[in-house]
This record gives structure tokens, C-alpha cells and sequence, in this order.
């Protein structure tokens, strides 16, 4: 098999075996669809005509850029563009639409059709941006160094660390609980919870793995240690419930990548597609907590008996998903410019103790309940900072992605590259919900665990070499 058999549209780790025939012609295919997508939408909705230049870019973007991304499942700069594109496309058509169905932080308006033209294009061409910075950063595909692994996500037989996992687990979860205080988990009269010291949000981001790795125990182990990993399971979920936090719609997903984990990769893609379509369902639970007069877990569950699914919750989360067009658009174009030194304070990656970030963080919020989001005030900044930055972080991920490369052909290497894509994956949903700063603590985390994984893999090589007699290999 010829190594360009592996450069089509959806593509597979190095040494996975999976690849697409013809991808020029897949590529080719991509383009004439997306074509007709475009003209479709623009027939039906006369006001897309003025993002349709934006939208043609991007479609070529995507084709010129696929097979030096390739393997897109593995790219954080191809699904953080994807993502931006997929949102600024439906978010013009939809997002008036939904307009009033809830779930949105109280921005739930309708925006004029300027505001909507300009939005879409920003997202348009945030992911131009970023995938032409990405492909640069990620070079030629390099052939793999080292047999690569059968399935990127196996990771050899996680449950003989069953112990460690749940130690782990444990203690995220006793710590969450310290900080958040007994009391207040179970019952407060406010949604929020008060601000967050620096370890208090490492400690809350690190919640997420935690719940995998519990997962992990559940799938992979017997007898005692698996009660107390669905034990931990439960705990998490309680957990979850309690801040009303839309965390709890990604327990579907996250028990699916545990499986997936403790099987040495095996998930079949009817089970992810459940784990989402469940997503996306139990999303509903938290934006229905939201609107309770108390919250914690009692109020929480107790509320559970008056708690339907219909039309109008699915609606709301479907809202909830396209908040984030309209939260970028309301920060980029219906705010006052937030001034260079916010920006700087947004990007430090040092604690923001450290730089004054409480002092600034309540200028960069639409409401008390819905902060600024990162690529509006990016918008918001203008037009030399929105190219710059994004370039940047195009930059970023697609060296990560080059990182990765090498990572994935070792058992040790996986677990890190692993850890760093789900980081990014974070970094990319949140984009459009979240403070730029908020944003970029994930991949600053990310650049931090590669940096560390190499520096592991060179401290193994050298003493493997040490260890080596002299003529002996």
C-alpha cells in the first residue's frame, strides 16, 4: 500500500491501517457538495450571499490543507477549524430560529442580519486562519518513527494501574467536594458558586480525567475495586448535578472513551453515535436546573419528578450549543473595545493571582451568568490581533499535532498525546462560550504535558542507552 493512500478526508494514526482510496478524488467530491451546499443556503437564505466569500474560502481551505492534516481524527487544527466553520455556518441559519427556546444565560435575543453577516464570516475566516497556520506548523507528513500503535487509543492493559487510577480519582473527587463545602453541595441558594482560586481550577479541570479514569476501573476490574470505581462514578455524577454544570451531558462520552480505554482501544461507531445523541439529551438536565428558584443536589433531584423531555428542553439544548455564535457575536460587535492590557492579562499563562485577572474578569462578561467569549474578544480587538492570534494558535496546534506524531509510537507516548488531544478538544468547545483566558489555560496545559512527555521519552532514551553494553544492541 502506497503511503498516499493514507492522505484522504478521514484518515487514521500512523500504523493504523485505515485509509481512504483516491483521496484527491474524495477531495475533489468534498469540493462539489460543499459548492452546492453553499449555493443551496444562499437560494434559501438571500442574506448568506455576503458570507458566501468567507465560506467559499474556507471550503477550499479545508481541501487544500486536508492531506497535510491527515489524520484529521487526530488533528486539533482541523477540528478546531471544523468547529469554527460548523458554527458559523449554522449559527447564521439557526440562530434566530432558536431564538427564545432558553438555555442560553440570559443573551437569548435576536440579532439584525449585519450582525449575523459579520459573525459568520468572522467564524469563517477564524477557521481559514487557523488551518493555513496549522498545515505550516505541521509540515510535511513525515514518516512515522516506529511501527505506530494498531489502535491509537490503546494504551496496553490500563487496569494493572487500577490502584493508582483510583487514588487519583478519589481525590479530585474529595477535593472538589472540600472546596465546594458540604453544605453548598447539597443545598445553596445560587447557581454559582463563587470565584476559583488557582488550584481550585486545576483541581476542577482535572474532574473530566478523573471520571475517565474511574471509568477506566469499572470496565477493566472485579470485586471490590469496581464498586468503589462506580462508587467514584456516582460520586462524579452527584457532583456534577449539584453545580448544574453542563459537565454532566459529557458522562455518556467520557464513560465511552473508558471503555474504549480499558478494551485497548476497541469502540464500534454505533456506540459513539449513542453516547452522543445521549449527550445531547441529558444536556437538557442542566439548563433545567438552571431555571430552579434553589440548587444543589437535594433541590436538584427533588426537582427530577416535574422533569420531562419534549420538544421545548430539546430545543433549549440545542439553543444552548449555538449560544456560542451569539455570544461571539454580541462580545465582537456589541461591546466597547476591551483595550490592549485586558488582552495581555488574557493571554499570560501564569496564574491570574498573579496578574490582576479578578480585578478585569468582571468588565469581560455580557451578564453575571455569561462571560465574554474568547474569539469575540478577539473580534472585539480588531482585525490585527483577530489575524495574529489566531495564526498563532493555528501554530500551536498544528505543532502539537506534529508532537503527537512522534508520541504515538510508543505505549508511554500515547498516554500523553491522549491527554493533550482531549485538552485541546476542551480548548475547542469552550472557545465561543468562555473567556479568552479561560480558553488558553487548556492549551498551555497541552504545550505543558507535550513538553513533559519529551522530556520522559529523553531522560527513557538515555538511560536505555546507559544501560547498554558496548557492542551489544
Amino acid at each position: 500500500m502506497s503511503s498516499r493512500t493514507n492522505a484522504g478526508l478521514v484518515d487514521a494514526p500512523a500504523g493504523v491501517g485505515a485509509s481512504v482510496p483516491q483521496p484527491r478524488f474524495a477531495i475533489v467530491v468534498f469540493l462539489i457538495l460543499g459548492v452546492i451546499a453553499l449555493a443551496l443556503s444562499a437560494g434559501i437564505n438571500p442574506g448568506f450571499v455576503r458570507v458566501l466569500p468567507a465560506a467559499l474560502g474556507a471550503l477550499l481551505a479545508f481541501a487544500v490543507t486536508a492531506r497535510r492534516l491527515a489524520p484529521l481524527a487526530v488533528s486539533p487544527g482541523f477540528y478546531f477549524a471544523a468547529y469554527l466553520a460548523g458554527l458559523g455556518f449554522l449559527g447564521f441559519h439557526l440562530t434566530n430560529v432558536f431564538a427564545g427556546s432558553g438555555g442560553t444565560g440570559g443573551v437569548d435575543v435576536v440579532l439584525d442580519l449585519g450582525t449575523l453577516q459579520m459573525t459568520a464570516s468572522s467564524f469563517l475566516f477564524a477557521a481559514i486562519i487557523v488551518l493555513i497556520a496549522a498545515s505550516f506548523a505541521r509540515g510535511g507528513r513525515a514518516a512515522p518513527v516506529g511501527p505506530g500503535p494498531a489502535r491509537p487509543l490503546d494504551l496496553g492493559d490500563l487496569g494493572r494501574y487500577s490502584s493508582m487510577l483510583l487514588v487519583f480519582s478519589l481525590a479530585t473527587l474529595m477535593l472538589l467536594i472540600y472546596f465546594l463545602g458540604i453544605g453548598s453541595l447539597l443545598e445553596r441558594s445560587g447557581r454559582l458558586v463563587g470565584s476559583e482560586s488557582s488550584i481550585q481550577t486545576a483541581v476542577g479541570m482535572s474532574a473530566i480525567a478523573a471520571v475517565v479514569a474511574s471509568g477506566i476501573v469499572v470496565f477493566s476490574r472485579r470485586g471490590i475495586l469496581r464498586i468503589v470505581a462506580i462508587l467514584s462514578v456516582l460520586g462524579f455524577t452527584a457532583y456534577f448535578v449539584s453545580l448544574g454544570t453542563r459537565r454532566l451531558a459529557l458522562m455518556p462520552i467520557l464513560l465511552l472513551l473508558s471503555y474504549a480505554l480499558a478494551r485497548r482501544g476497541a469502540v464500534r461507531p454505533l456506540a459513539v453515535m449513542i453516547a452522543t445523541i445521549a449527550a445531547l439529551v441529558l444536556l437538557t438536565l442542566p439548563l433545567y436546573f438552571r431555571s430552579l428558584p434553589s440548587h444543589g443536589l437535594i433541590p436538584h433531584l427533588n426537582a427530577l419528578g416535574s422533569f420531562s423531555i419534549g420538544a421545548d428542553n430539546l430545543s433549549a439544548s440545542f439553543n444552548n450549543i449555538l449560544a456560542g455564535f451569539k455570544i461571539t457575536a454580541m462580545t465582537g460587535f456589541g461591546r466597547p473595545h476591551i483595550g490592549i492590557d485586558a488582552f495581555w492579562v488574557s493571554i499570560n499563562p501564569i496564574t491570574g493571582d498573579s496578574v490582576g485577572w479578578s480585578q478585569i474578569a468582571p468588565s469581560l462578561r455580557l451578564n453575571r451568568f455569561t462571560p465574554y467569549s474568547g474569539l469575540g474578544e478577539l473580534i472585539n480587538l480588531g482585525s490585527t490581533v483577530f489575524v495574529v492570534s489566531l495564526g498563532l494558535i493555528g501554530l500551536a496546534l498544528g505543532n502539537i499535532q506534529r508532537i503527537n506524531d512522534k508520541l504515538f509510537t510508543t505505549l508511554i507516548g500515547r498516554l500523553f498525546a491522549i491527554g493533550t488531544l482531549g485538552l485541546t478538544f476542551i480548548f475547542v468547545i469552550q472557545s465561543t462560550q468562555y473567556n479568552l483566558r479561560s480558553n488558553l489555560r487548556y492549551l498551555y496545559f497541552a504545550i505543558g504535558l507535550q513538553l513533559a512527555a519529551l522530556l520522559i521519552l529523553r531522560l527513557r532514551e538515555a538511560i536505555a542507552q546507559k544501560r547498554r553494553v558496548p557492542g551489544h544492541y
